[in-house]
């Protein structure tokens, strides 16, 4: 009988679930096979590119909500490294395949934590300066994003992989707050492209954040600065 590699073994049966995702390699490899869609049997496949179930009655509705607040808690207690679909799934009360209807991944989850909070949020009070009350709506919601390191992280990351989908769907929720902000009913061209730019610096700063590369309150000061320059002369 050929012999077969210690390395087939461990990309292969058992072998795979006790050493295969062990050490930087066996990481990176289990992220790989995540990205191209190779289901390893521990990390969940993110590849499947098809929208998400919609709840349709108060009971799914209910289930969806549990799922989100499950990732949430978990999310702020360890990093998402250490969570898988199936530990979201018994946190929440459910069966996994009910998770995956409405999520095809723990990171679908988490994006979807992210928009939670964003179609949760409150903004400051508006002072009549488009400019000022942008910046101060975005400092907000980024210092609400930082509360937690780890969910921060994982929402963040999340939200990044989601995205390189291509048939994610936009969310205009953070859009329309930027608007309703500036006290703009009916934006132009310009107005909208300032807020995408906006929201593109923000969420390109919170990831230097949740990285390491800046610190909470230099990155709340860099966010304050990269509206109020974006949004000078069109709010």
């Amino acid at each position: 009988m050929a012999r077969t590699s210690y390395m087939a073994r461990a990309d292969h049966g058992p072998w795979r679930h006790r050493c295969g995702q062990r050490g930087p390699a066996g990481r990176y490899r289990a992220a790989v096979h995540a990205l191209i869609g190779v289901d390893t049997g521990v990390v969940p496949r993110i590849s499947e590119r098809r929208t998400p179930a919609r709840p349709t009655t108060d009971d799914q509705e209910n289930r969806r909500g549990a799922i989100l607040s499950a990732a949430a808690r978990l999310g702020a207690a360890k990093e998402i490294d250490r969570i898988g679909a199936q530990e979201i799934a018994a946190e929440a009360g459910v069966a996994l395949r009910t998770l995956y209807r409405y999520y095809p991944s723990k990171h679908h989850v988490f994006a979807a934590v992210l928009d939670e909070q964003v179609a949760r949020f409150r903004p400051p009070a508006p002072t009549g300066d488009g400019v000022s009350d942008i910046a101060a709506l975005m400092v907000a919601a980024c210092r609400n994003l930082l509360r937690h390191k780890h969910l921060a992280h994982a929402m963040i990351t999340s939200t990044q992989i989601v995205r390189a989908q291509v048939d994610a769907p936009d969310d205009p929720r953070l859009r329309e707050l930027i608007m309703a902000g500036a006290g703009v009913d009916e934006p132009d061209e310009e107005q909208l492209r300032r807020a995408r730019l906006v929201q593109q610096a923000a969420f390109g700063i919170m990831t230097w954040t949740v990285g390491g590369a800046l610190g909470p309150e230099r990155a709340l000061a860099d966010v304050d600065i990269a509206c109020r320059l974006l949004t000078a002369g069109v709010f």
